[in-house]
């Protein structure tokens, strides 16, 4: 059981990573105190199924992915739709777009990509609170890394 994580102050990452060693698809979620809240497993391999581990958009306004891990994809959440239009233009790129009635509370931008841990962990240190036209340049920056 890994529930004895609820709780605790955020490990480092690569401690996350021996701990979730045997699961193709990981999310770890962390508050404002840098305590774990969420964890979410899923070790079947579809497109719909390893995204289960993403959290709906709602609950990032108040917790912060700390740690992803899927296994054939990339993802991070941007709060910017403009940013989320841009990005999704690259070829493997896409989406999961999260609206109440007709407005955007937030999102997931994923692209292909088997076992980039690296790449993963520095998409999610990138600040929420960069403009379009730098949050764009720093995830692309990454993607081409």
């Amino acid at each position: 059981m890994i529930s004895w994580l609820l709780g605790s102050q955020a490990p480092p990452w690569y401690y996350l990573r021996d701990i979730f060693s045997d699961y193709r698809n990981a999310g770890i979620y962390i508050n404002n105190k840098n305590e774990i809240e969420i964890i979410k497993v899923s070790d079947l391999d579809d497109f719909f199924i390893p995204t289960s581990v993403l959290l709906h958009a709602k609950y990032l306004k108040e917790l912060k992915p700390y740690y992803i891990k899927l296994e054939k994809y990339v993802a991070f959440p941007i709060f910017d739709i403009n940013a989320i239009k841009i990005l999704i233009q690259g070829k493997g790129w896409r989406s999961i777009e999260y609206y109440y009635c007709d407005n955007f509370i937030g999102g997931w931008v994923l692209y292909d990509c088997t076992n980039c841990e690296e790449k993963q962990m520095l998409h999610l240190q990138v600040s929420r609170d960069l403009g379009t036209e730098d949050l764009v340049k720093a995830h692309l920056k990454i993607y081409n890394s």
